[in-house]
């Protein structure tokens, strides 16, 4: 199969920032205060939340050796989430809850990621596999606690559904300002990475004979897929499976090699989160759907097809 060019995906962003800053802008009077505002922000917010999601899944994918590895998988999304339902249902009210949710989310996640590192730093032997079977059991753990304090203050269930089901809706400059470090941060150390996660692909024991620091790898890898997607989930929620598809559809179409990977998976996880907001927005308009249900009706057929294919 003949690969594509990067430039295709450039193109196709550039149209999907398009549609989502000028679709449906019927009052000129309010066009600069509608675009500036409301859409702008809220635009950059889907661009970095889909570019380190899928950023985050192409390095542990490539990491871990597991087309099925990304940020879920390791606890840290599902710690992101209890700590926003702790900090919901703290009794902080008004105008700053939002802002207070978000930090809730980022050190859930955080602390996630640093409990699954401190593992690592503390058990240098351990395999990547039970590394990642650790996550997953975190993961688990965290969802039930959840649960518990949900259905403990019944309250807050119905604000928290909505977010848990990611959505950018009222975003802006301040949510922006908050993840942009640690985004890019998050970045910087996946991007630096890229010529010793090529060489992962071939066995953590034939890494370590070429020379590269496994043990140190990890620790870099799991700190910045914690940041990536601590500031993916404060600026919109839970929005699962695009760290799981954009690797995948860029390994297939551009290449799999780790230099082309890693920063295409970014230019794709920002299309389909662009496309995805867009169409969340306008699906039942003026209603607004969760654009996470939307990356999870996209996702569900292409994680069941990639079973499929690893079946037989």
């Amino acid at each position: 199969m003949k690969k594509l060019s990067p430039l295709f995906l450039i193109l196709i962003l550039i149209i999907s920032v398009l549609f989502s800053l000028f679709f449906k802008v019927d009052d000129i009077h309010f066009f600069q205060i509608l675009i500036i505002n409301l859409r702008l922000p809220r635009t950059l917010l889907c661009i970095i939340t889909g570019s380190v999601l899928a950023l985050c899944g192409s390095t542990f994918q490539m990491f871990f050796r597991n087309s099925l590895a990304e940020p879920g998988i390791m606890g840290i999304t599902s710690g992101a989430t209890l700590g926003a339902v702790i900090t919901a249902i703290s009794g902080i009210t008004g105008t700053y809850l939002l802002s207070v949710l978000n930090a809730g989310a980022f050190l859930g996640a955080l602390l996630s990621g640093i409990i699954i590192s401190t593992l690592s730093l503390k058990k240098e032997s351990i395999s990547s596999i039970y590394l990642l079977l650790f996550g997953t059991a975190l993961g688990t753990l965290y969802s039930a606690l959840t649960s518990i304090l949900l259905s403990a203050n019944s309250s807050k269930i119905q604000s928290m559904y909505y977010w848990m089901l990611g959505s950018f809706s009222g975003r802006g400059w301040n949510e922006l300002y908050f993840i942009l470090l640690p985004a890019l941060l998050s970045i910087i150390l996946q991007l630096s990475c890229i010529s010793r996660l090529d060489l992962m692909t071939c066995g953590e024991t034939t890494a370590d004979s070429l020379g590269i620091n496994v043990n140190r790898l990890r620790i870099i890898v799991l700190i910045a897929g914690s940041l990536g997607t601590s500031a993916a989930v404060c600026a919109g929620g839970t929005i699962g499976f695009v760290g799981l598809i954009a690797p995948h559809i860029t390994r297939r179409l551009f290449s799999p090699k780790a230099r082309i990977l890693l920063p295409v998976s970014m230019l794709t996880g920002s299309i389909l989160v662009l496309i995805s907001d867009t169409i969340a927005r306008y699906a039942i308009y003026p209603a607004e759907l969760p654009v996470g249900t939307i990356t999870a009706i996209m996702g569900v057929p292409f994680f069941i097809s990639l079973l499929s294919r690893g079946k037989k």
